[in-house]
């Protein structure tokens, strides 16, 4: 386990390739508030599927990082991250302008009672400034659907502007999810220009 960032009682670490973690994932993943709007037309998985799906993201075999957010050394979320080079057809399918140091991330509150306290604001904004700082990152750009209104503002609140309406690749009913492309450029790309 490596701690990437912490800050006070948050710390965000890369998950570990055990069951515990797996099992938290599967105990996250059927949590109605985490269903709405984490993968809504495929069922829960089960502890094997989970296995499957984030055992290469634990292991580092993937391109996509995988995280638990923990709250005074408890975890009670999940954030992973990725180059959205690495995932070129999503990227496309999506109209997300990436280039090397154009980051994504996804990002759940598992545990229920932690909702609504900003928890997700300050991992979402711990982990872009680790990105910006450790990895060169020069933008984040994330979707989310327009009618997740707590999401959001927590992104917005993490430094994120609305830049356009997508269709994501996820599916609601079996439709396309209208999303908004969200975007926090890096400091650097922040600072005025002289």
């Amino acid at each position: 386990m490596a701690v990437l960032a912490t800050d006070r009682d948050l710390t965000v670490r890369t998950m570990r390739d055990d069951d515990g973690d797996y099992r938290r994932i599967v105990g996250w993943r059927a949590q109605p508030h985490v269903r709405q709007w984490w993968d809504p037309d495929d069922p829960a998985p089960d502890l094997e599927a989970v296995r499957a799906k984030y055992g290469p993201r634990a292991r580092a075999e993937d391109p996509t990082t995988a995280c638990i957010i923990e709250l005074e050394g408890v975890p009670i979320g999940y954030l992973q991250f990725y180059r959205w080079l690495a995932w070129p057809d999503e990227a496309e399918a999506l109209d997300i302008p990436a280039d090397e140091d154009t980051f994504g991330i996804d990002v759940f509150i598992g545990e229920p009672d932690v909702i609504d306290r900003g928890v997700g604001t300050r991992a979402v904004s711990l982990v872009c400034t680790y990105l910006e700082r450790r990895r060169g990152a020069t933008a984040v750009a994330l979707i989310t659907e327009t009618t997740n209104l707590r999401a959001q503002r927590a992104y917005e609140k993490a430094g994120f502007r609305k830049v356009r309406e997508v269709l994501d690749t996820d599916t609601r009913g079996g439709e396309r999810v209208r999303c908004w492309l969200m975007v926090r450029s890096s400091a650097r790309e922040r600072a005025p220009r002289e």
